[in-house]
């Protein structure tokens, strides 16, 4: 699999202020897709980087965020919500001639004022659906309890402390943190905000897996499978998660 495009020059944080964190124990798994495929996700408006080949990668992250708090000025006020969520996002992509940015396509979460307010304030096209792990497998289920997305991975190298992990997809996953996040409302009004996925007390391991798409879950989420390759893709279990302002799409 080829390199993130547009991820090498990311700036520096420029510290946004956040709304809301998490821990989260789960898997980002990374896949590439057919370019033409990947700008089927995109609505009208956005376009992908610049990158080479005829491929980009599409991001599954999924897993159980505890230790939910929202953050307000100095306080933090835990709200002891325990949830799953898989988010669906596209790396590199530009509106205008805006920054590189990360799409975030679709969300399936198990915790309704998340999803609520995914939807009004982030336009993350976020489902409250249920999710559940079954070994070393991750399922999503639809509104009506048919299987809608499924995934499997498999650790390829042993846990070890993030902080002074080599691992390329970690690497990857903290460059692309710096970039903007876009999200879509359904009246075609954009939304900006970041992540900040903090590692330095977290634990890491390599994985490899297979992300299975098993019913339409929208424009260019038709059923496929999608293969996730040990070299990007990576399990981690003590990160933290935080989400800052929405903020009027650039």
């Amino acid at each position: 699999m080829k390199p993130w495009p547009c991820l090498e020059a990311a700036p520096p944080d420029t510290g946004p202020s956040f709304v809301a964190e998490t821990r989260f124990q789960g898997c980002f798994a990374t896949t590439s897709w057919p370019r033409k495929a990947v700008e089927r996700l995109l609505p009208s408006g956005l376009r992908l980087a610049a990158g080479p080949g005829g491929s980009h990668p599409v991001v599954f992250t999924f897993g159980e965020h505890d230790q939910s708090a929202v953050l307000f000025a100095a306080l933090r006020l835990a709200t002891g919500a325990v949830f799953p969520e898989l988010v669906i996002a596209v790396p590199s992509v530009r509106r205008g001639d805006g920054e590189p940015a990360t799409f975030v396509r679709r969300v399936f979460s198990g915790e309704p004022v998340a999803t609520w307010s995914g939807n009004v304030h982030y336009g993350f096209t976020k489902t409250l659906v249920a999710m559940e792990k079954f070994g070393n497998s991750f399922v999503v289920t639809d509104e009506r309890g048919a299987l809608a997305l499924h995934a499997t991975t498999e650790p390829t190298s042993p846990w070890e402390r993030a902080a002074s992990s080599a691992l390329p997809g970690l690497a990857a996953a903290v460059t692309l943190a710096r970039r903007p996040v876009l999200g879509c409302k359904s009246d075609g009004t954009w939304v900006s905000s970041r992540f900040e996925w903090g590692f330095e007390d977290a634990e890491v391991r390599s994985v490899r897996g297979v992300v299975s798409i098993d019913a339409p879950l929208g424009p260019g989420l038709e059923p496929r499978t999608c293969h996730a390759a040990a070299r990007e893709s990576f399990e981690v279990r003590g990160m933290r998660w935080r989400l800052s302002w929405p903020e009027a799409g650039a």
